[in-house]
């Protein structure tokens, strides 16, 4: 086994600082900690959801530039809702789009795509594989796939792909044309910032 020594950049810039800088570094450090822009997504982090989701919901309601916690407060919801990455068995389409908070969670994970943000756009992507997309359409789940796959913010981040497995479920459900039509909708994407509350295509239709 191989050892590895990582240092702090913390610990090694504090060599080269004054005492007083120091204090200075460390009291900016503890203000960004409990900046309370934070707070809901260190509830979430915790798994304390519902606390969370009141942290998240006046930032998500800003709109554009706050796609995270848009993002984070749909995870939350989807949470509740008792959607389990880790679950052996998934919920049926008609069961869990009866559930509220399967509902809110949809809404503002599909608001945070449509936005461009690939953490929302990789939940996109589990929710078609597992049936439970926005719409039945299996191309609109590649589209998805495609999106997240040549994301740039996920490109310049270096974020790695951690939608692989559901991603593969997508692509194994179709043939290769279906596949390739998903990629030529994502081509077409733009990005949409919508700063009316979030609403699901089925509801769109109701209020026509």
């Amino acid at each position: 086994m191989i050892a590895v020594l990582v240092v702090e950049p913390g610990l090694a810039q504090s060599r080269a600082e004054s005492p007083r800088e120091n204090v200075q570094r460390r009291q900016a450090e503890a203000k960004k900690r409990t900046n309370p822009y934070w707070e809901g997504f260190i509830l979430k982090h915790e798994g304390n959801c519902r606390e969370a989701i009141v942290k998240l919901e006046p930032l998500a309601l800003r709109g554009f530039g706050f796609e995270d916690a848009q993002t984070a407060l749909g995870e939350c919801y989807l949470q509740l809702a008792g959607l389990d990455t880790n679950a052996s068995s998934v919920p049926t389409r008609h069961t869990i789009f009866k559930v509220t908070d399967f509902q809110s969670g949809l809404k503002w994970i599909a608001r945070a795509a449509r936005a461009g943000h690939f953490r929302a756009q990789a939940v996109m992507i589990a929710l078609y594989a597992a049936g439970l997309g926005p719409d039945e359409d299996k191309i609109e789940g590649a589209k998805w796939a495609h999106l997240y796959l040549k994301n740039p913010s996920r490109l310049n981040l270096g974020a790695p792909v951690d939608a692989v497995v559901s991603i593969d479920q997508i692509k194994a459900s179709m043939d290769n044309e279906s596949w390739l039509i998903g990629k030529e909708r994502a081509r077409d994407w733009v990005p949409l910032y919508d700063d009316a509350p979030p609403q699901l295509p089925e509801q769109a239709q109701e209020k026509k």
